[in-house]
């Protein structure tokens, strides 16, 4: 434990899948230093028992799953955990983020606040060669936000329980959205604390070059990830319509999918999976 002093007893919960084990346990080493225990939820990984190492090393709690459940199953089985634990709050982690010495520290100074569903981190996302995006660093310490990402933040637990946990239909990709519009739905508010900080890895990314020098930068998806992200954004989309700006977010997923598209070289297959993903939206029901 950190020798600065906590608010409340924090824990932290990491989803993995098929980790790279150097890079999680330097995860891990800067997590243990600030929070009381730390859950593992591996998600049926190929490697799963080079994890047990971690468990020796770092006294951590691990369940395992035969298969992929998906990283809102796994948030869900990392919250009930902290829960049933009698924690109040928890960190939700990724295995490829890695926290700021004193990002939970900085996190907790605002836990005293039961309207905050979530407090989040300044992030700062990293390739492995430079540096690809960050959130807004302003003057105010702390700023109201609608949405964040589920890696470094400190997570009510009991908002999390009171809108019924993350979406588990969603599987994957746009879960963090979900869960954040829903929060704010049902009265809750979500906060960036600047002085906390985290270092997130970014997806698969290539440059394309542009005329004068310019570049565009484009993720990477698989099919199956490219399936998940045009679905769930359509569910999304008319699930929280009159709760979003809805034009900007429709757009955003338009110029993404075309830039995409235009430029995937796997078109064909990349076709496929958006066109299978948009139809699936659309005939999920509406709760």
């Amino acid at each position: 434990m950190s020798d600065q002093k906590y608010k409340i007893p924090v824990c932290a919960g990491v989803v993995t899948y098929n980790p790279d084990i150097s890079m999680l346990s330097g995860n891990i080493a800067a997590l243990r230093t600030q929070v009381d225990e730390i859950f593992i939820f591996d998600n049926g990984s190929k490697n799963a028992q080079d994890l047990e190492q971690l468990k020796n090393k770092y006294t951590l709690e691990i369940k395992y799953c035969d298969a992929n459940l998906g990283i809102s199953r796994a948030l869900n089985e990392l919250c009930e955990t902290a829960e049933q634990k009698g924690y109040g709050w928890i960190v939700t982690m990724d295995q490829d983020s890695i926290c700021d010495s004193n990002m939970v520290y900085y996190l907790l100074k605002y836990s005293d606040n039961e309207k905050y569903g979530i407090i989040a981190p300044r992030v700062e996302f990293r390739s492995d060669r430079e540096l690809i995006l960050s959130t807004k660093n302003t003057e105010k310490e702390t700023v109201s936000i609608n949405a964040c990402i589920t890696s470094g933040s400190l997570t009510n637990l009991k908002a999390w329980k009171q809108i019924g946990g993350f979406d588990e239909w969603m599987f994957i990709d746009h879960v963090d959205n979900e869960f954040c519009t829903n929060l704010r739905v049902h009265g809750y508010e979500i906060i960036r604390v600047n002085s906390a900080v985290m270092y997130q890895r970014a997806g698969e990314m290539h440059y394309l070059d542009l005329p004068f020098g310019k570049k565009l930068l484009l993720p990477y998806y698989s099919p199956f990830r490219n399936y998940y992200i045009c679905r769930n954004t359509v569910f999304y989309l008319r699930k929280y319509k009159n709760h979003i700006n809805f034009r900007h977010e429709l757009l955003t997923f338009i110029y993404a999918q075309t830039v995409k598209i235009l430029f995937e070289l796997k078109r064909i297959s990349s076709i496929k999976s958006t066109y299978r993903g948009v139809i699936d939206g659309f005939k999920k029901n509406i709760e």
